[in-house]
């Protein structure tokens, strides 16, 4: 069941009305205790919600109103040169929304699901607002229940974002009380897995069948 805080705040970037908290099996969540999510989600709000590497904000990547939202809540400009990333369910998924070669997607075949963003060309699927100057996307296929049920259920990808900021040289454990009170205003949904180790994804850019590391994170490199 969902809850609610007892003092009213703005919460999803609209509303006077306090962000709602899901606690949620995170190994067999429940489709009908995320309904408040999928529907914050396809009303263009900002959700909080656990992956294989931590906490994220995240909402639908149809809605121009939710990524200008996740945007501020990571202080990145339209400018900026790093791509937004989207969940995806499936290998398939990278396919549509994003340009690989043959070799490449070998290599990530072995890898996905799992903690890893794999940074691509986009295709003309992904909205404008989420490539960086170079068109390219980033893309993910997490190894968490909530993950894949939330994807399901929506019907579409989420845009995500870790909530840490993993440039700081050292992370915290990530409470969902804290997340809370840090964000009610932006916030429409916290679904609340209990505390959780931030623990960066790492991140692989392929051009065509050209693979560069940009950050050792949890998954090992490949050769």
């Amino acid at each position: 069941m969902g809850r609610r805080s007892s003092n009213k705040q703005q919460g999803g970037g609209g509303s006077e009305v306090a962000p709602v908290r899901l606690h949620i099996d995170p190994e067999r969540p429940a489709p009908r205790k995320l309904e408040p999510a999928i529907t914050a989600l396809r009303r263009g709000h900002v959700i909080v919600y656990p992956t294989d590497t931590g906490y994220a904000f995240g909402c639908a990547i149809s809605s121009p109103r939710g990524i200008a939202m996740l945007r501020r809540l990571k202080n990145m400009g339209e400018r900026d040169p790093k791509p937004l990333t989207m969940l995806v369910g499936s290998l398939a998924d990278i396919g549509r929304y994003g340009h690989m070669g043959n070799a490449a997607f070998r290599i990530v075949r072995r890898l996905l699901p799992g903690p890893y963003t794999m940074v691509v060309r986009a295709t003309s699927e992904v909205p404008r607002g989420m490539k960086n100057k170079r068109q390219e996307v980033g893309v993910r296929v997490p190894d968490h229940p909530v993950c894949a049920l939330l994807g399901e259920l929506l019907g579409e990808p989420l845009l995500t974002a870790s909530v840490t900021h993993f440039e700081d040289e050292q992370f915290e454990l990530q409470e969902p009380e804290e997340i809370l009170r840090r964000h009610a205003r932006e916030l429409s949904v916290v679904v609340d897995v209990g505390p959780l180790w931030p623990d960066p994804s790492t991140v692989l850019r392929f051009l065509d069948d050209e693979m560069e590391v940009l950050r050792e994170g949890k998954g090992p490199v490949p050769d």
